[in-house]
């Protein structure tokens, strides 16, 4: 038992590095556009980074409330807050540790101006709790401001069926995807008043092949197994997304099957009171 424990430990932490590296240009990339266009964070607030993965938004998010501003950045995965906290101790204003959407610091005292989320949302299951708790630990006039995932993009999920169908079953239950209307209602349902909510383009763009099966390793902390695509599997994925010359076409934007996700901004009005 210990000998499988260590191993699991050990494709963790590799799944961790894999995804700070892996992430650059997919989820790091569209967060700062999102921040630079949507989040408004000014100096002096007080930010929840929720699934702040390895920390590069958090570290963004830290140089843009500094000084008297601080960032809390929080992961259920231990391995991605062990990389944060060694990849970014040189920002004072900029903390990180293991928690989730129930188990963050501040939870229930009204601490924070901002409760920042990217690509979050569809890995937590009871979606209600998560809103009734985000509100909670807002001050008044606080906001949330997030981006999720409200379906399978359909090119990941060929992905599982075709290239590791063994652990198909797996990858899928870890994932919690809830159509946005559903969402907005949880949201409201918490007492928030919803700013913005819409769908919009993720920039699902690959330079390679190798880099698109590392990013779906890293993505599902390791689950998706690299040595498991064959390549007969691979030929068969790819011959679903190659153009005529039989090139792969890595480029899955424009596509709403693909490439689109929900963005939600939300207040929390004085005198709002969580259900």
């Amino acid at each position: 038992m210990a000998a499988v424990t260590s191993n699991s430990t050990a494709v963790m932490a590799d799944a961790a590095i894999g995804y700070k590296e892996d992430s650059k240009s997919i989820q790091k990339v569209d967060g700062e556009t999102f921040i630079q266009e949507d989040v408004h964070a000014k100096a002096g607030d007080v930010i929840l980074d929720l699934g702040c993965g390895t920390g590069e938004l958090s570290a963004l998010l830290a140089k843009l409330v500094e000084p008297k501003g601080k960032v809390v950045g929080v992961d259920p995965d231990k391995e991605r807050i062990l990389l944060a906290q060694k990849s970014h101790k040189q920002i004072p204003n900029l903390s990180f540790q293991e928690g989730s959407d129930s188990t963050f610091p501040g939870i229930g005292s009204e601490t924070y101006d901002i409760i920042f989320s990217n690509h979050v949302l569809h890995w937590i299951p009871n979606k209600q709790r998560a809103f009734d708790n985000m509100h909670k630990a807002l001050r008044q006039g606080g906001k949330i401001a997030m981006q999720y995932g409200d379906h399978y993009p359909l090119f990941t999920l060929q992905a599982y069926k075709i290239l590791n169908p063994e652990n198909e079953a797996r990858i899928c239950e870890m994932l919690n995807y809830e159509p946005r209307t559903k969402v907005e209602k949880c949201c409201t349902s918490a007492g928030f008043t919803i700013l913005k909510s819409c769908d919009c383009e993720f920039q699902f763009a690959f330079e390679s092949i190798d880099g698109l099966l590392k990013w779906l390793r890293s993505i599902t902390h390791g689950v998706f197994d690299l040595s498991l695509v064959t390549e007969d599997r691979l030929e068969k994925y790819l011959a679903l997304y190659s153009d005529k010359d039989g090139k792969p076409c890595l480029d899955f934007r424009g596509a709403s099957e693909h490439s689109t996700h929900s963005l939600l901004i939300a207040v929390k009005d004085n005198g709002t009171v969580a259900k």
